[in-house]
C-alpha cells in the first residue's frame, strides 16, 4: 500500500523547528558580546528538539560519562583561550567526573538564594569578570564501522551555557540547564581517536531564566553520549494515546517524522506494533518512500479493550518501531513505553480516564547531598518508593525538566508528573512592566525552553499536566508559551501559578487556578464561588524545619469540594550539601556556608523538605502518608463491630489488600483480628464485620480501636505488609488523674529548714526550696533523680516557621520571663499525717520589669510517697500568645530508658498529630532528638497520659498526667537547639545567615549531647504551623490564646526490680 505523505505540513513542521533555535555559521566567530552574553543566541547547530529516545544496539551507542580533564577559571578572561586546539598540553590538569558540579569537587563555591539572582543583574547582561569557566577535555572511539552514518553528540544538562569543538574544530553552542543539546557531528568526527573540548560558562543569558530557589551550581551535569545512525532515520515521533468510547477503547495515533539525508528518495518499510507483554494489540506495516529531507507518516486506528494507565495502575505497552530499508534489511529499531489515558478538565473539573482525581502532590527539587544537582537512578527510585509509601500520587519537577530517566520510573511505577519549564525570573517580580514574561525581547528565550521540554518528554505516560514555569510573571512571552503548547498538544492540561491580572494580560494562561499558599479557608472560598476551573495549589504546607502542621484542615476541604484538585507540599527533599568537620562529624550545609563574605545568601530557606537531604524520613513524612491514604474508615457504633470502608482509590480496587484490627485496653493490644481480601471496588464503599460480640470494656480503663489495610504481597517498589491506610477510634474517654492506693509509709515525714522544706515517705524524700519556691530534689534510696528543678517554662526553641513569623520578637517577652522569676509566696498549706501541701506563687516579668504572667504551684506529698504538682497559670492582659506553658527538670542522664502511654512513636505536634496513634512506646532518650538540618524545637510527644523514664538498673521516675500533658526528653538543654541571631531566609533580611557561620547552633554536628536529661512537663506548646514561614502564625485552634490555664501531674519515683 501506497502513502500519501503530506509535505507541505512536513516542512511546515521543520520550520517551525528551527525557530526554536537561532542558526549561524559553522565558525565561531566571537566578537565584543560573546554568545554567553548575548540575548540574540540561544543555540547554535543544535538539532532541533525531539523526543526522547535511543536506538537499540549497544554497538551504536557510547556513553562518555567518566573521568575528563578539567581547567577552573575564575573569570572568562582567565581561562586557557585555546585548550580546544589539537595538540593543546594539559598535564596538570584535574581530573572531573562528569556528570558532576565542579562546586561538589573543590572548584568554586555553591551559591543558595531563593529570591534574588546569584549574581549582579544589568538584564540581558551577565557579568564578565565574576563568572566562572570551566575547561573540559577527554578523548573518545569512534569505530570504524560506523561510516556511513551520522553521527550525533548529546549533553543531557549543562549549567549554564557552553560551546563545543572536536579535534579543533568549532561544533556549535548551547544553553539551557536542564534539556538535552544535541549535536550531529559526522563531519567532525573520524574513526579512532578524537578528541572532545567543552567550554563551560557559570552565567549566561539564558540564566535570567534559572533564578530557582535552589543552589547556583555548574557544570556538565547530566549524561553525555555519542551514538550512530542511519541516513534513513526516523527523526521523531508523538504518539497519542487517548481514550475513547467511554474510556474503553484507545484512540491510537502515531505522529511519524522521518529524515532521508540523501539526496535522492530511498524506499523504507515502516513496521510498527504495539505489545502487551507478548501479545500484539496493534501490528502494521508501511511501505514509504522517504524524499531527500523531512517526511512525515501518521498512522493508527482505535484498539479495544486496553488497559489504561494511572498512578494507581500503570500498565504500560510497549510501542516498537523498526525502519528498514527496500531489501528489508533492518535499519534501525526504535521502542518506547506507552501507557493509554486521557487527561482532561471537564466542567471545571480535573479527570484521567474519566475519573475525577485529586493530586496528592509533592514538589521536587533535583538535589543529592553528595552529588548536588547529579542525580542516580538509585536515588530517582528511592525517592518514587518513598512517595508511592506516603500515598503520594503526584510530583512537580520543580521548576525545571528532570532527566528522561525520571520519567520512565514515574510512568513504570505510577506518579501524576507535572512537567515544568526552566523558566523562572522571579528576581525581577511580577510587575507588568518589569517581569521578564512580558519583555519582548526574551520571547524566543520562552519559547525555546518550553519547545524542548514538550518536544523531549511527550510520549511519556507519567506527564500529565504542562507547566509553563514558576514565579515568572506574566505577559506576552508567558501567552506565547501557552498557545504554542495548545498548537501542539492538547492532550494534556497547561497549569502556571503566576497569573496576571486578566486586564494586564488579556487572556488565561493556565487551564487551573493555580495558586500558592493560601489558608484552607480561603480555597473553601474559591470552591464556594467558582464552577469554571480547577484549583490546585501548586505549592502549600511549606515544610521548612518542623512544620507541615494542619495538613488535616486542608484535606479536609480538599476532600468537600471537587473543584478542588489537590495540591503539592513545599517541598520533599532538605537541600543539604554534606559536609563534615575537623573531628569528622557529619552536616549539611546551606546559603551562607560557602565563598566571601559578599556572596549572597537566603540562609536555610532551602531546608524545605519532609525527607533529609540522605532521604532519611522525617516526622512530617507520617503525617502526610496519613492525610494523603486513599482508603476512609468510619465506624459510626464500635459495640456493632461492623467497619464502613471507603476505597477512595480512583482505579484500584482493594482485591488482594487485608485489614487487621487490634483492640487497645490502657494502650495494651488485648484482642485482634483479620480480614482478608477486602474486595471493594474503586470508588465505593462496603461495611466490613470485625468481631461478633465486642470486647469488653472495663470502668476506669481507656480503650482504642486500631486499624490496619495491608497487603500480604509485594506490590511493585513496596514490599509485602506494607500498610496503605490505617486509623484509631478511641472508644471511651481518657481516665483522667489516677491517685495510687498503695502506702509507702504509715505518715508523711516534714522537716521545715530555713532553707528548704524536706518531706519524706518510706523510701522516698522531697525536697523544695525556700529561696526559689522550685522543687530541688527527688531522692530515691538514697539516690538524686534531679540535677536542676523544676521549674515554670514558657519557652521553646523557636522552629523555621517561628523565625519566620518573628516569634522570637513579638513573643520575647516569654522568653525573657523564663529568666525573670520572682517567688511572692512558699506556703505550708496542709500538714497531715497523710499528706502535706505546700503552694508555691511566682509573678513573671520581661527584661524591662513589666509583669508578664502569674504562677501558682501546689505540691501535694502523700503516703503514697507520689508529689502531684497542681499548677494555675494566668497572664497578665495584653501579653502576647504564650508559645508554650509547661515545666522543665534535668534529671541524671542515665534515667534514659523511656517510656510512655500517648501519642507516637515519633514526633508529633498538637497541629500535627493525625498519624501519631495513641498507644504505649518504649525508646531511648536519644531517640527522641530529631536532627533539623537547623537546630530547633524537636521531639515533642502530645495527648500523654503517663511516662516513664528509667536506668538500666530500672530505678526511675513516672510522671502521671490529670489529663493529657505533653513531653520532651533530650539529652541537651533548650538553648542548644536555638541559633544566637535569626537566620536570614533573603538576602534583603540581613546579614544574619553569614553571621551564623562563625556561630554555634546553626548545624546538626553543633548539637553535642550533654551528660544530663532535660525533661519538659507540659500542659502543652503551640503547634508548628507550615501554611508558609514567612508570616503567617500557627492556627488559633492550635495556640494558647485563653488569659488563663491549669494543669497538673504526679510525680513518682520507683524502682521496678
Amino acid at each position: 500500500m501506497k502513502i500519501r505523505i503530506d509535505y507541505a505540513g512536513v516542512l511546515f513542521w521543520i520550520a517551525l523547528q528551527i525557530t526554536s533555535a537561532p542558526v549561524f555559521s559553522a565558525d565561531l566567530e566571537e566578537t565584543d558580546r560573546p554568545h554567553w552574553n548575548n540575548i540574540e543566541i540561544i543555540r547554535e547547530n543544535t538539532e532541533p528538539p525531539r523526543a526522547h529516545f535511543v536506538p537499540a544496539g549497544s554497538a551504536l551507542f557510547r556513553s562518555l560519562n567518566g573521568n575528563w580533564r578539567f581547567h577552573f577559571s575564575e573569570s572568562p578572561a582567565g581561562r586557557p583561550a585555546d585548550f580546544f586546539r589539537k595538540g593543546y598540553d594539559a598535564t596538570g590538569w584535574a581530573v572531573l567526573p562528569v556528570p558532576s558540579n565542579w562546586e561538589r569537587h573543590g572548584f568554586g563555591y555553591p551559591i543558595y538564594v531563593n529570591v534574588p539572582y546569584p549574581f549582579e543583574i544589568d538584564e540581558p547582561n551577565v557579568p564578565v569578570d565574576k563568572n566562572p569557566v570551566g575547561s573540559y577535555l577527554r578523548e573518545f572511539s569512534v569505530p570504524a564501522d560506523w561510516q556511513g552514518r551520522d553521527v550525533f553528540l548529546n549533553f543531557g544538562g549543562v549549567s549554564s551555557a557552553f560551546y563545543l569543538w572536536i579535534n579543533g574544530e568549532y561544533v556549535g553552542y548551547s544553553e539551557g540547564s536542564k534539556t538535552p543539546s544535541e549535536f550531529r557531528v559526522t563531519d567532525f568526527v573520524r574513526p579512532g581517536q578524537n578528541t572532545l573540548a567543552v567550554e563551560v560558562y557559570r552565567w549566561s543569558t539564558g540564566s535570567y531564566l534559572e533564578d530557582q530557589d535552589f543552589w547556583s551550581l555548574s557544570g556538565i551535569q547530566r549524561d553525555v553520549s555519542l551514538y550512530a545512525r542511519p541516513k534513513q532515520r526516523l527523526r521523531d515521533f508523538f504518539v497519542h494515546t487517548e481514550l475513547t468510547n467511554g474510556y474503553a477503547d484507545a484512540d491510537f495515533r502515531l505522529e511519524a517524522e522521518f529524515l532521508n539525508t540523501a539526496d535522492k528518495p530511498v524506499k523504507a518499510e515502516f513496521h510498527v506494533r504495539v505489545l502487551d507483554g507478548e501479545k500484539a494489540v496493534f501490528d502494521e506495516y508501511r511501505g514509504v518512500t522517504l524524499q531527500a529531507g523531512s517526511n512525515a507518516l501518521e498512522l493508527g486506528r482505535v484498539l479495544p479493550n486496553v488497559k489504561p494507565w494511572s498512578a494507581e495502575i500503570p500498565n504500560l505497552y510497549t510501542l516498537v518501531m523498526e525502519l528498514k530499508d527496500e531489501s528489508g534489511e533492518l535499519l534501525e529499531t526504535i521502542s518506547q513505553e506507552v501507557g493509554f489515558r486521557s487527561v482532561e478538565i471537564r466542567n471545571g473539573r480535573f479527570m484521567v480516564n474519566g475519573k475525577l482525581v485529586k493530586l496528592k502532590g509533592t514538589n521536587l527539587h533535583e538535589h543529592h547531598d553528595v552529588t548536588g544537582h547529579v542525580i542516580d537512578e538509585a536515588t530517582m527510585v528511592e525517592d518514587i518508593r518513598l512517595m508511592k509509601a506516603a500515598n503520594l500520587n503526584a510530583v512537580r519537577t520543580s521548576h525545571y525538566p528532570f532527566p528522561e530517566r525520571f520519567y520512565e520510573l514515574t510512568s513504570k511505577h505510577g506518579l501524576y508528573v507535572v512537567d515544568e519549564a526552566n523558566i523562572e525570573s522571579h528576581g525581577y517580580g511580577y510587575d507588568h512592566d518589569k517581569t521578564l514574561g512580558n519583555m519582548p525581547h526574551w520571547k524566543e528565550h520562552h519559547l525555546d525552553r518550553t519547545r524542548r521540554v514538550v518536544e523531549r518528554d511527550k510520549n511519556f505516560p507519567s506527564v500529565t499536566i504542562w507547566s509553563l514555569g514558576n514565579e515568572a510573571g506574566d505577559g506576552v512571552n508567558v501567552g506565547a508559551t501557552y498557545r504554542w503548547i495548545k498548537s501542539r498538544d492538547l492532550s494534556r492540561p497547561v497549569q502556571y501559578e503566576t497569573e496576571g491580572n486578566i486586564e494586564e494580560v488579556g487572556e488565561r494562561h493556565s487551564d487551573f487556578h493555580s495558586s500558592m499558599y493560601w489558608r484552607y479557608w480561603d480555597m473553601e472560598a474559591y470552591a464556594q464561588t467558582h464552577n469554571d476551573r480547577p484549583f490546585v495549589l501548586i505549592e502549600y504546607a511549606h515544610s521548612m524545619g518542623n512544620s507541615t502542621g494542619n495538613l488535616k484542615e486542608y484535606w479536609d476541604v480538599i476532600d468537600r469540594y471537587d473543584i478542588l484538585a489537590g495540591g503539592f507540599i513545599w517541598d520533599w527533599v532538605d537541600q543539604g550539601l554534606l559536609e563534615h568537620d575537623g573531628e569528622g562529624n557529619p552536616y549539611w550545609t546551606y546559603g551562607g556556608d560557602y565563598g566571601p563574605a559578599d556572596v549572597p545568601s537566603s540562609g536555610n530557606f532551602n531546608f524545605n523538605g519532609i525527607v533529609f537531604p540522605d532521604r532519611r524520613i522525617q516526622p512530617a513524612y507520617w503525617e502526610v502518608k496519613r492525610i494523603y491514604q486513599h482508603i476512609g474508615f468510619e465506624m459510626p457504633d464500635p459495640a456493632s463491630g461492623k467497619l464502613l470502608l471507603e476505597n477512595q482509590y480512583d482505579f484500584l480496587s482493594l482485591d488482594g489488600f487485608d485489614l487487621r484490627w487490634e483492640w487497645l485496653e490502657n494502650g495494651v493490644p488485648v484482642e485482634s483480628g483479620r480480614k482478608v481480601n477486602l474486595g471493594i471496588p474503586a470508588g465505593e464503599s462496603s461495611f466490613v464485620k470485625l468481631w461478633g460480640k465486642a470486647p469488653a470494656m472495663k470502668p476506669g480503663m481507656e480503650y482504642h480501636l486500631n486499624l490496619q489495610v495491608f497487603s500480604p504481597t509485594e506490590r511493585d517498589l513496596l514490599p509485602a505488609g506494607q500498610v496503605y491506610a490505617e486509623a484509631q477510634f478511641a472508644l471511651s474517654q481518657p481516665a483522667g488523674r489516677v491517685v495510687s492506693s498503695d502506702k509507702r509509709c504509715g505518715k508523711v515525714g516534714l522537716q521545715k529548714g530555713a532553707a528548704e522544706f524536706r518531706l519524706s515517705c518510706g523510701e522516698v524524700e522531697i525536697r523544695i526550696d525556700r529561696g526559689t519556691g522550685l522543687l530541688s530534689s527527688i531522692e530515691y534510696e538514697s539516690e538524686k533523680m534531679l540535677l536542676n528543678p523544676l521549674a515554670p517554662n514558657f519557652w521553646r526553641a523557636p522552629t523555621d516557621n517561628d523565625f519566620g513569623n518573628y516569634m522570637p520578637d513579638w513573643a520575647a517577652a516569654w522568653k525573657e520571663a523564663v529568666d525573670h522569676r520572682q517567688l511572692d509566696s512558699l506556703r505550708l498549706v496542709t500538714e497531715e499525717k497523710s499528706l502535706v501541701q505546700i503552694q508555691a506563687e511566682y509573678r513573671f516579668s520581661d527584661a524591662a520589669g513589666q509583669p508578664v504572667a502569674a504562677w501558682s504551684a501546689l505540691f501535694s506529698f502523700d503516703t503514697a510517697g507520689e508529689l502531684h504538682v497542681l499548677n494555675y497559670f494566668r497572664k497578665q492582659e495584653g501579653q502576647p500568645i504564650v508559645p508554650r506553658i509547661g515545666m522543665n527538670v534535668e534529671l541524671r542522664p542515665d534515667l534514659d530508658q523511656v517510656s510512655w502511654f500517648g501519642r507516637g512513636p515519633f514526633e508529633n505536634y498538637s497541629d500535627r498529630k493525625q498519624a501519631a496513634d495513641v498507644g504505649i512506646y518504649q525508646n531511648r532518650v536519644k531517640d527522641h532528638y530529631v536532627p533539623y538540618m537547623r537546630p530547633q524545637e524537636n521531639g515533642y510527644k502530645t495527648d500523654v497520659r503517663w511516662l516513664r523514664l528509667q536506668n538500666a538498673e530500672s530505678l526511675g521516675i513516672e510522671v502521671r498526667s490529670d489529663g493529657l500533658m505533653g513531653f520532651g526528653a533530650h539529652h541537651n538543654r533548650l538553648q542548644d537547639f536555638v541559633p544566637p541571631v535569626k537566620i536570614a531566609i533573603t538576602s534583603e533580611d540581613g546579614p544574619g545567615a553569614r553571621e551564623n557561620q562563625q556561630r554555634v547552633n546553626v548545624h546538626v554536628n553543633d548539637v553535642v549531647p550533654r551528660d544530663l536529661i532535660s525533661l519538659n512537663i507540659d500542659l502543652g506548646q503551640m503547634g508548628v504551623g507550615g501554611d508558609d514561614s514567612w508570616g503567617k502564625l500557627t492556627l488559633m485552634k492550635y495556640s494558647f490564646t485563653e488569659s488563663s490555664y491549669s494543669y497538673g501531674f504526679t510525680l513518682r519515683p520507683f524502682d521496678a526490680r
